[in-house]
């Protein structure tokens, strides 16, 4: 019990860490976007300690947890690839 309490714990800690590098870049959707995926992968952490959560949880929550998680994934990628091409577009221009 005392390893679960704990995992809470540093996610809670993980948490405030990420809910203040959200609010300090407001408008940044590839912070934005990363802190978010960041923050629902380690959502499932402390659950995943619990004996027998993952075996009693049911296939299509979890299923539809991995596909939030891939999705979110994707799109941080997705915004990473748009400030790529923007730098790479403003450097040949001068």
């Amino acid at each position: 019990m005392g390893r679960i309490v704990t995992g809470f714990c540093v996610i809670a800690g993980y948490m405030v860490y990420l809910w203040r590098v959200f609010k300090s870049n407001p408008g940044n959707r590839l912070v934005e976007c990363g802190v978010i995926t960041v923050a629902v992968f380690l959502a499932m952490v402390p659950f995943s300690r619990i004996p027998g959560f993952l075996e009693s949880l049911p296939a299509w929550i979890f299923l539809t947890y991995l596909l939030l998680v891939f999705l979110l994934c994707f799109t941080t990628l997705f915004f990473l690839a748009q400030r790529i091409w923007r730098a790479l577009a403003r450097g040949e221009r001068h």
